[in-house]
This record gives C-alpha cells, sequence and structure tokens, in this order.
C-alpha cells in the first residue's frame, strides 16, 4: 500500500517549487529502487534490449522509440507481415516474409490468386496488427507506471496528485508477459499465413476444377455426337433385319450413360465457376484450357502447421512462467509526486500455500506438454508430405500408362472402324471399342487434373502459394 500522506493536497508555489519537490520525490523513488535492484540482481526480468533499472533515466518514462513500429502497424498500405516484423524482428515471421510463391508469374494460375487475395475479408490480417500493438503496449511494461491520486486526509481536505509505481522485484513475470505478447504475434502471423494460402486453395481448386468439368463435359459431347451415329446406323439395320433390337437397347443405354455424364460434368462446372465468381468478386479470368503443373516448394521450407506449433508453444512457455511467477511475493516501490512523505517500499503478490508447489509443478508440466506438441506436428508434417509425395509420383506414372492406353485404344477405334467398312466387324465392335476409347480419355483427363490438385495442396502446405512479402 502506499504510505500515508501528512501533507495537503499538490499546491502550486511560485518559482516551481512543486516541481523541485517532485522530481526530488521522483529522484529518491528511483534511488531507491536501483538499491533493491541491485541487491536483487535481476529485478523485474530486464527489457530485451539490455535496458533496466539500473541504467533507467526519468526522461526515458516519457519517451518511446515505438514511433516506427506503431505507424507501421496501423498503416494499411505496409504489408501486414512486415508490419507485425517491424521493431524487433521474429524468426518465424522473418522465414514468413522470405518464402515466395510457387506459381509463375504472368500464369493463369498468378492471376486467379490475384482476384481472390484481392477479396479477402482481412480479418486475419486485422488480428495479426492488434497482436502487434498489444506486444508493443507490453515491451515497455517494465517501466514505471504514472496515474492520479485523490485521497481525503484527517482535516477533511482533498489531496491529489500523481502516484507514480514501479516493480523492484516481480520474478520475471513481465518479462514473460513481454514474452508472451510477442510469441502471440508469432501465432497471429502464422495464422494469417496459413489463411492466405487456404484461401488460395479454394480458389485454385474451383479454377481448376472449372476447367476439369469443361474438359470432361466437352469430350462426353464429343463421343455423344458419334454414339447417336451409331444409334442411326443401328436402328436401320434393325429395320432391315441385319440387327436385333436388343443391339439397338444396348446403344440406346450407353446414349443414355453419356448423357447423364454431359450433364454433371456442365452442372460441376456452373457451380464451380459461380462460387468462384463470388469468391473473386467476379473478376474477368483467362480461360484455363488444360491441366497445368505447379512448381514444387522448396525442400527446406517448414510446414506452415510446424511454424504455428513452435509459435503456440513459445506462447504457452511464456503464459506458464508468467503464472509461476505470479504465484510469488513481489516488491515494488511509489511515491505520489507532490506530497511530502508519500514514498514506501510495497509487498505484494500471491502468498505461498502447502499447494504451491504443486501449482508450481504443474505449469512447468504445460512447458513439456508444449515441446512434445512441436515434436507431434513435426511427425505429422513429415507423414503428410510422405504420403502426398507417394501419392503424386503415383499419379503421375498412372498418367503417363492412362495416356498410353489412350494411344492404345486410338489406334484400335480406328483399325476397327476400317474393318467394319470393309464388312469385317459388326457395328456393335466397333461400338464397344468406342465406348472404351472415350472412358480411357476421360480416366486420363481425371488422372491430369489429380497431379495438378495434388501439387496445389503440397504448395499449400509449405506456405508456397501466396508471396510471404506481399501478404
Amino acid at each position: 500500500m502506499v504510505g500515508a500522506s501528512d501533507s495537503p493536497g499538490l499546491e502550486i508555489e511560485p518559482g516551481g517549487g512543486t516541481g523541485m519537490k517532485a522530481r526530488a520525490q521522483l529522484s529518491s523513488v528511483i534511488g531507491a529502487a536501483l538499491v533493491v535492484c541491485t541487491a536483487l540482481s535481476g529485478c523485474v526480468g530486464g527489457s530485451d534490449d539490455g535496458f533496466n533499472l539500473s541504467n533507467m533515466r526519468p526522461a526515458a518514462f516519457f519517451k518511446s522509440d515505438d514511433a516506427g513500429t506503431v505507424a507501421a502497424a496501423k498503416d494499411p498500405s505496409v504489408p501486414t507481415l512486415t508490419a507485425a516484423n517491424s521493431g524487433e524482428a521474429s524468426p518465424i515471421i522473418s522465414d514468413l516474409i522470405s518464402r515466395h510463391s510457387v506459381l509463375v508469374p504472368g500464369s493463369a494460375y498468378a492471376e486467379v490468386a490475384r482476384a481472390v487475395l484481392a477479396t479477402s475479408s482481412g480479418l486475419a490480417a486485422a488480428e495479426l496488427r492488434a497482436s502487434k500493438m498489444r506486444a508493443v503496449a507490453r515491451s515497455k511494461n517494465w517501466l514505471p507506471t504514472i496515474g492520479p491520486s485523490i485521497s481525503l486526509d484527517a482535516l477533511g481536505k482533498v489531496a491529489a496528485g500523481l502516484l507514480v509505481d514501479v516493480a523492484l522485484y516481480d520474478n520475471g513475470k513481465r518479462k514473460a508477459e513481454r514474452a508472451f505478447a510477442a510469441a502471440d504475434v508469432e501465432v497471429s502471423a502464422v495464422a494469417l499465413s496459413q489463411d492466405m494460402n487456404d484461401r488460395l486453395e479454394e480458389g485454385l481448386t474451383l479454377y481448376i476444377t472449372i476447367s476439369e468439368a469443361r474438359e470432361k463435359a466437352g469430350m462426353a459431347e464429343r463421343g455423344l455426337g458419334r454414339m447417336r451415329e451409331f444409334n442411326r446406323v443401328v436402328s436401320e439395320r434393325v429395320k432391315g433385319g441385319a440387327s436385333s433390337l436388343s443391339d439397338q437397347r444396348v446403344v440406346r443405354s450407353i446414349i443414355s450413360d453419356m448423357e447423364d455424364e454431359a450433364r454433371t460434368h456442365r452442372e460441376a462446372e456452373d457451380s464451380a465457376r459461380v462460387e468462384l465468381a463470388a469468391l473473386t468478386d467476379h473478376a474477368t479470368l483467362p480461360e484455363l484450357n488444360q491441366a497445368m503443373g505447379i512448381n514444387a516448394p522448396a525442400g527446406d521450407a517448414a510446414a506452415l502447421s510446424v511454424l504455428r506449433a513452435e509459435a503456440e508453444a513459445k506462447r504457452t512457455v511464456a503464459e506458464a512462467q508468467a503464472e509461476r511467477a505470479a504465484m510469488l511475493p513481489t516488491l515494488s516501490a511509489s511515491t505520489i509526486l507532490g506530497q511530502d512523505k508519500s514514498s514506501s517500499v510495497d509487498y505484494g503478490g500471491a502468498g505461498l500455500g502447502l499447494g504451491t508447489s504443486a501449482e508450481m509443478e504443474a505449469s512447468r508440466t504445460r512447458e513439456l506438454a508444449a515441446a512434445a506438441s512441436v515434436d507431434k506436428a513435426r511427425e505429422q508434417a513429415a507423414r503428410t508430405a510422405a504420403r502426398l509425395d507417394s501419392r503424386l509420383t503415383a499419379l503421375r506414372r498412372q498418367e503417363r500408362d492412362a495416356a498410353g492406353l489412350v494411344e492404345q485404344t486410338r489406334a484400335n477405334y480406328r483399325i476397327f472402324q476400317d474393318q467394319f467398312e470393309a464388312g469385317q466387324k459388326s457395328v456393335m465392335d466397333v461400338l464397344n471399342v468406342y465406348e472404351q476409347m472415350i472412358r480411357e480419355e476421360l480416366n486420363h483427363i481425371d488422372l491430369k487434373y489429380d497431379i495438378a490438385l495434388t501439387e496445389l495442396e503440397i504448395a499449400r502446405i509449405s506456405g508456397a502459394l501466396a508471396d510471404g512479402a506481399s501478404i
């Protein structure tokens, strides 16, 4: 508690006497702080740049070197990750900023990515900027606090002044609070990068789906046209008695299946197109005529899930340290500027109890759990990367095999068509070979776009769809 005052309220004395008195009191409090801090060696956990009460000056109470950091955090023209990394740089955020997009500049994919990012709601970016401002505020929590003090003395007079309070020893609580705020910025930064990469994957998946559905619908419609020609030939042969009605029913069944497949693909194309238009605010996008490959991200880039686990672990450790510090006693000094005999050294904090040791041990266990969560994230990321790499290798092999089968069925169809015209094959023989060719073509299209979607997922997991410097 602040010591009781024996003097009346703050009075203005000619010649600035009150100012001299206030400065003298402030100097006495700081002097007391220096003596106690020297004895305790390491009070308040120190500041991250080596600044502590042992070299503090009264002018430092009112000065701040964070003006540029605050301005960058508030300036919407500054990329959000860059603003979050202003001031003392973070290794995690620097890693995010250094990541380059695997999308080729000027390509159709890059145009879609630009349109998708332009319409982002900015929620994750706003949360990151807010976290940065909180961290800036916490970075000065080691400085004394100043506030008004109004009290009523024994004579019924109001005594007013400025209360200055400085922590002398807090078991590292304020240092842990600064570490927590800094780690919270890193968590928000990784969340923003994940949000942007997830959004890009969503938009590009829709874009690829449009192209895939359009190509498959076109293939089914071309096959449908040829099947209708077969149906005309079979109908004439049925009329002439050269073919049976069962042949005609088989042809019509195949036509019905192909009509249904063509409609399904057109509906899928329309659905993806409408959704992509809503996602990009109806931006004009180039048509994708065929599947395009996506470059592989850098092999040494850690997965975003691992970076997030590391940032969350740092935050959890800092929170646990602050929690343990709050369980122990603290020491602070205070004075009321303008009042005599108001300086005091105060004892506070939580009291020690029989369960304090167990509570502190539980807090330490949280740090072990945080480290374990990072190991688990790394294991999961490695497993996911191995699964996707294996799948991509298998899809590429299957695509090559499918391309060979397409060429083979095309050659077979040409041979059967020639034999049919020469009277050596029936129309049903030719129809069966043609249907097989269409199925192989559709399967080949599936595999081409599955490769593109798998490459897209690999890039998303690595945070390589968006340029970090532009987020």
